[in-house]
């Protein structure tokens, strides 16, 4: 399946969903549960409001707008969450989620998790029952060339114990997919060929060098996925042979933790 491809795609396949154009305003009620926003329209502002058998329990202004929320259950039969879908706004950016609870009158945010350019989905990757957290792992946008060149790898998320994990290496099947698509585009530049900086310290954002780079750079984040990220640094060894190629990977492995 085409995990890769979720990017800025929020799908329509969930269930009790409410979405919202960006700065509307919406009420929506999860049994005695009753959500509320008023978009700021002066001062970009959300007023998010939580109330229980019509008793205000919390209050919130986000910087943000509350995009969707989703009532789910990760497993058949278990406890359902709240989940807060926020969206900053503007081309390129930004998705973020607040997976909540009501304990008693309490309204209690467990965890949060960031995604960038990218949107998520809840699904069932293996279909073996429990609900994932999808996305495109965002983290090389404007890392080393334009966002339309960047690529996103797959991000999976497991919400257990009150706690997101990452999980995405246990779908083993789907990055070895998505690396072909990726192996695919880097054959391209490589045929096409690449001009490489001449001083290690000279910008390459915007060039065909750039793009080898943001190209390698998901292919070495799978490879670290899958537990084999030196076979992703000997793709870059044998590919990337420009003059800044130790600092690039000095890159990959201290500011991305790619190692």
């Amino acid at each position: 399946m085409k995990y890769f491809i979720i990017i800025i795609t929020f799908l329509l396949t969930h269930v009790s969903v409410v979405q919202a154009q960006y700065g509307s305003d919406f009420d929506t009620t999860f049994g005695s549960v009753k959500f509320s926003t008023v978009f700021d329209t002066a001062n970009y502002e959300t007023r998010f409001t939580v109330s229980n058998n019509g008793k205000t329990v919390y209050k919130e202004t986000l910087t943000d707008n509350v995009y969707e929320i989703l009532h789910e259950a990760f497993e058949p039969g278990e406890k359902k969450y709240f989940l807060i879908h926020l969206f900053s706004g503007g081309a390129h950016c930004c998705s973020s989620l607040l997976i909540a609870e009501m304990r008693g009158d309490k309204y209690v945010v467990l965890d949060t998790g960031f995604y960038g350019n990218s949107g998520f989905t809840v699904e069932d990757m293996n279909k073996d029952g429990t609900k994932e957290i999808v996305s495109g792992n965002d983290m090389f946008a404007y890392a080393f060339t334009n966002y339309a060149e960047t690529r996103f790898p797959l991000r999976v998320q497991k919400f257990e114990g009150g706690k997101l994990t990452e999980i995405t290496g246990n779908f083993k099947a789907d990055i070895l997919y998505e690396l072909g698509f990726f192996e695919e585009d880097l054959n391209e530049i490589i045929k096409e060929g690449f001009a490489c900086p001449e001083k290690d310290d000279e910008e390459t954002f915007n060039t065909d060098a750039g793009s080898a780079k943001t190209i390698l750079a998901a292919i070495v984040a799978d490879y670290f996925s899958l537990g084999q990220v030196e076979r992703g640094y000997e793709l870059v060894e044998k590919v990337y042979k420009c003059v800044d190629k130790d600092k690039y990977i000095k890159i990959l492995k201290e500011d991305f933790k790619l190692k």
